[in-house]
């Protein structure tokens, strides 16, 4: 908590009124309201008299050691969140650099409102000029969750900044980071857990576990069935790059994914190959299936946890920032195509009902 929300919270629990407080600090009852609004803060020599008044010390009053709960944690973001979708993404960055200024040493807050920045810097359909603007800011977030934060923060942190530096061709600090990072090797105790919770007769919390962690595993099968079409892209195995894509888009259709998600992988490597009818095909289609989602809520494999049906907001949305992106020069091998052209202005005018 900031300093005013300490000295009006603990002026309550030690039930004193304004005036009292500044009666026995020797101020005037207005300085004291100015404190606990925020809009001035007590003179340093008075801090230690009023920590003894309010019975607290001064770490307490200073919030030196002040560690945010995951509530307080989700309901900044929230905040951060409201902001960015009423006030525009810099305005959003604003008050996140605000409040980390407000908890330095919380590194569970500052790795997430980085994450959070992230992600809505995608959502916003920022070319690349304007991400540039804003990386650097969340890059020092990052730096500074792994700096702050515990164990499992710091190696988080530091993966987001190792994928940040690989992406902008710094390698040798990627790898640096990478070193640093735990090979996965511990033993997952979930299928275990999963197994007593089911003799124990608590099948609803064995199958958020299970649900969650098949989640999990599908979107780790997808990233390397994505890295291997890559690879197979630059060992100039086109045949195999396409067969890899395909199984990774029958995979997301099997797990019961959105079928925008079965779309990704072919995609990538039709853009990898530079190929225009099966780039211009594949996003036909996965600009289609926005308009009608699936209902995830009746999946048989997700029946315990809540799935991601999006929204008609949502989804117009994600249909701006898929476009916005294909604006972007990695996709100048399109631009000269008419089909493109219609697609683009077809899609342009597109409002989810």
């Amino acid at each position: 908590m900031p300093l005013n929300t300490v000295i009006r919270e603990k002026r309550k629990e030690a039930g004193l009124t304004q005036e009292e407080v500044a009666d026995y600090l020797g101020v005037s009852a207005p300085a004291v309201s100015k404190w606990e609004k925020g809009s001035t803060s007590p003179d340093i020599t008075l801090l230690p008299a009023l920590a003894r008044l309010l019975k607290t010390d001064m770490n307490t009053l200073l919030c030196f050691q002040a560690e945010l709960t995951k509530e307080e944690i989700s309901r900044l973001c929230k905040e951060i969140m409201d902001v960015i979708h009423s006030k525009g993404f810099e305005t959003g960055l604003l008050l996140t650099m605000e409040k980390v200024r407000e908890y330095p040493t919380c590194g569970q807050f500052i790795h997430t409102a980085a994450l959070l920045l992230d992600g809505a810097m995608l959502m916003t359909g920022m070319n690349t000029e304007e991400k540039k603007k804003y990386s650097s800011q969340i890059t020092s977030l990052y730096m500074q969750a792994a700096r702050y934060g515990d164990e499992q923060i710091r190696s988080k942190a530091n993966f987001m900044l190792a994928t940040t530096y690989t992406r902008t061709g710094n390698y040798e600090k990627a790898q640096k980071l990478l070193d640093l990072l735990p090979d996965h090797n511990a033993i997952d105790k979930r299928p275990l857990l999963a197994e007593l919770l089911i003799q124990e007769g608590k099948t609803d919390k064995a199958g958020e576990l299970i649900e969650r962690r098949l989640l999990m595993a599908n979107q780790e099968i997808q990233m390397l069935l994505m890295k291997l079409s890559d690879i197979a892209i630059k060992e100039g195995k086109p045949q195999n790059a396409a067969e890899i894509s395909e199984r990774s888009s029958k995979l997301a259709e099997m797990f019961g994914m959105q079928e925008y998600d079965t779309y990704a992988a072919p995609l990538q490597t039709a853009i990898d190959q530079r190929d225009v009818p099966k780039s211009i095909s594949l996003l036909k289609s996965m600009l289609s299936s926005l308009l009608n989602p699936m209902d995830l809520d009746n999946s048989v494999l997700y029946q315990h946890i809540p799935m991601p049906n999006y929204t008609k907001d949502v989804r117009n949305k994600m249909i701006k920032v898929i476009l916005r992106e294909l604006e972007d020069d990695q996709y100048s091998y399109l631009h000269s195509s008419e089909e493109f052209e219609q697609l683009m202005k077809k899609f342009r005018s597109v409002q989810v009902k």
